[in-house]
This record gives structure tokens, C-alpha cells and sequence, in this order.
């Protein structure tokens, strides 16, 4: 099998790196496509033995699987030369907000398309993702689908109607945690703990949270009830972040945010 990605960036690397480590193929077997060969050199850096073009349309007639791997605002330009090279190809969109129906107005009718959303833990074989197939796609086509998303971490099918909130969820997700981890470090380092100390205690702490949380039977606010002592620490700090359900609402808003993003990408802008 070879695997073609139209766009050479962080996403296209990592998912690139999750199919040879996890053997799918080998990297020999891989080729993208970047405007120029210093776009395309991290992808060929990372991965020896990948191919590099300029041209999109020379990746769809060499492979079978094309992952559509650049910025949703400029995909319908990556595109404009797809339509009669990609009849009876498979297509894989890591592009937020553009839907299938966008997607195979683009391309020849007989073209087969899956809308994914991965995010950026797939670096480190760590992703989650999910994804929904188009119209004419088959049951192979999509469990090669999760065989390619599944080498990078973990994927769910979903209806694609479910894509723009798993968007602000998952895709957008890790920015949040960055977020957290960064606020944490600042307050502890407020009150007067050396940066690299404060650092190190964030990420461990965050990391080996969510690693109970995902061995756990409990769910999450049953562990923090584990946490919290009658009149101690955690009960303390806990009550700044249950007031008038500040959390709660602040999270609401962001991933209602993302998601109406992901909405207006759908639509068209910019």
C-alpha cells in the first residue's frame, strides 16, 4: 500500500511516523507534496526513505490511500487539480470544518472520502481521533481508515455530524491542557517554587492523572472526591474552581467557541 499526503506539516509527520512505527508501511512506501523542497524536507528528515513532489496530482495517481493533510482555508486551492486523477481513489481530510460533501465537490464522483479528526499527541504515537466515511465508501475502506489513525494512538468511527463538537474536544483539546499546565506553573511559581521544579510537578502531575483516569472505573469527579480530605487542601483549592460553577461555565464556552469556528470553516470563512 502506498500512502500519498497532500501538505507536509506537523499532522502529515506525525500520522506519517504512527503508520511506520506502528508497521503499516514502511516509509519507502509514503510520498507528500509541499510547494517547496524546504517545506517538504521535515517530512523526508523525520522519515528516510519518503518521497517528496511539488505536484498534488502526482501523489493521487501513485497511491492508494491520500490523506489531505493542509489548512482547512487553503484545501479548495490544493485541490483544483484533483478531479480527474482522483476517480476511484480514496481520500483521508485532517482538514478541520470542511465536510464531506465540500470535499467530494472537488473531486471525480466516484472518489471515496473519510472526514478525520486527529490531534496533536499523535507526535508521540499518543493521538486520539475519529472519523466518519462519505456516501460511497466501503466497510475496507474504512477499517483501513482506523488502521492508519489507530497507528498514532486511538480512533472512533462517529456520524459526521458529531466531527465540529469532537473539533473542540479532542482536535482543539490539547491546547487546553497546554493551557492548564502553563497556569499551574505560573501560580506555583507565584508562590515561590523555582520554574523548572514547578514544571516538572505540573506535567507529572497532569500526566499521571489522566493515566488513573484512564485506568479507572471511577469517574473523574469521583477521583477528585478521592483527593479531597474534609476541611484540607485540595478542598480548598476545589471550591475556587466550583465557584458559581466557574469551571464548568469557562469550559463550556471555550469548546462552544471551537466548535462554532469549525461551523464557520464549513461555511466557507476565512
Amino acid at each position: 500500500m502506498t500512502i500519498g499526503f497532500i501538505g507536509a506539516g506537523i499532522m502529515a509527520r506525525a500520522l506519517g511516523k504512527g503508520l511506520v512505527d506502528g508497521g503499516v508501511v514502511t516509509a519507502t512506501s509514503l510520498i507528500c507534496s509541499a510547494p517547496t523542497p524546504q517545506e517538504g524536507q521535515p517530512f523526508l528528515d523525520l522519515l528516510p526513505g519518503a518521497h517528496w513532489t511539488a505536484n498534488n496530482a502526482d501523489v493521487v495517481r501513485q497511491c492508494d490511500l491520500i490523506i489531505l493533510a493542509v489548512k482547512p482555508q487553503v484545501l479548495s486551492d490544493a485541490m483544483a487539480t484533483l478531479r480527474e486523477v482522483s476517480a476511484g481513489k480514496l481520500f483521508l481530510s485532517i482538514a478541520a470544518g470542511v465536510t464531506i460533501e465540500k470535499i467530494r465537490g472537488w473531486l471525480h464522483p466516484t472518489a471515496r472520502v473519510v472526514r478525520a479528526m486527529p490531534n496533536t499527541p499523535m507526535q508521540i504515537g499518543t493521538g486520539a481521533s475519529v472519523y466518519a466515511g462519505g456516501p460511497n465508501v466501503t466497510k475496507d475502506d474504512l477499517a483501513m481508515v482506523h488502521r492508519v489513525l489507530a497507528s498514532a494512538g486511538k480512533a472512533w468511527p462517529v456520524e459526521e455530524s458529531q466531527i465540529d463538537t469532537v473539533t473542540a474536544l479532542s482536535g482543539s483539546g490539547p491546547a487546553y491542557v497546554f493551557h492548564f499546565l502553563d497556569a499551574l506553573i505560573r501560580g506555583a511559581v507565584a508562590l515561590g517554587l523555582p520554574k523548572e521544579l514547578a514544571k516538572d510537578l505540573a506535567i507529572q502531575t497532569v500526566l499521571g492523572s489522566a493515566q488513573l483516569a484512564a485506568q479507572s472505573p471511577l469517574s473523574p469527579m469521583e477521583l477528585a472526591a478521592q483527593v479531597k480530605s474534609p476541611k484540607g487542601t485540595t478542598l480548598a483549592g476545589c471550591a475556587v474552581l466550583e465557584e458559581k460553577d466557574a469551571l464548568n461555565q469557562l469550559m463550556a464556552r471555550c469548546l462552544a467557541a471551537a466548535k462554532s469556528r469549525a461551523e464557520a470553516l464549513a461555511r466557507g470563512e476565512n
